[in-house]
């Protein structure tokens, strides 16, 4: 079976087989009608504009993001095979020369932080964390005052939750 081509369309330039530069090929792409082109013309008029939101400019405040096109990236890792989709691993990335980068995976191994005095109860004035030793403690949360919720009302509603808390720790503490 032949495939024959259109080597007008497929490769170079329109007219001829020519080699174009890569400029001119992504700003024939950028200056078309695909919706690519039409968001991106409407990035560079807002930008122009300066209708783009502050919160925008600052996300990537301190990081410079950098492409690398057509590159080759041997990865050494400690386990046989390819890396599973959406995993991550430590390690030391090292350009070794223009087109070349070489990933090691470094030995450290991530430890699960263990939560210490995790939390029996979370509410809306106060939480319950129980220490090591198995003993409940209560701690409050950080409330924000208006002018319908003051010192007082904080004092009340941490009061009554402390109550209710006071008889679920008992019925559990009766089950054991």
């Amino acid at each position: 079976m032949n495939k024959v081509l259109k080597s007008n369309i497929e490769a170079g330039s329109r007219e001829s087989n020519e080699p174009r530069l890569l400029g001119s090929i992504v700003s024939e792409m950028l200056h078309g009608d695909s919706p690519l082109a039409i968001g991106y013309r409407q990035y560079i008029a807002s930008l122009e504009n300066e209708e783009t939101e502050v919160e925008n400019d600052q996300l990537f405040k301190d990081f410079y993001p950098n492409t690398e096109l057509g590159v080759d990236l041997k990865l050494i890792t400690r386990t046989p095979g390819r890396m599973p989709v959406g995993d991550f691993i430590n390690c030391m990335l090292t350009r070794d020369s223009d087109y070349h980068y070489t990933a090691v995976e470094n030995d450290i191994k991530r430890k699960v932080a263990e939560q210490r005095n995790p939390y029996v109860y979370t509410g809306k004035r106060i939480n319950v964390h129980r220490k090591s030793d198995g003993t409940p403690y209560p701690t409050f949360n950080r409330p924000r005052y208006t002018k319908d919720f003051s010192f007082q009302d904080f004092c009340r509603e941490a009061a009554e939750e402390l109550l209710v808390v006071a008889g679920l720790i008992e019925e559990e503490s009766a089950t054991e």
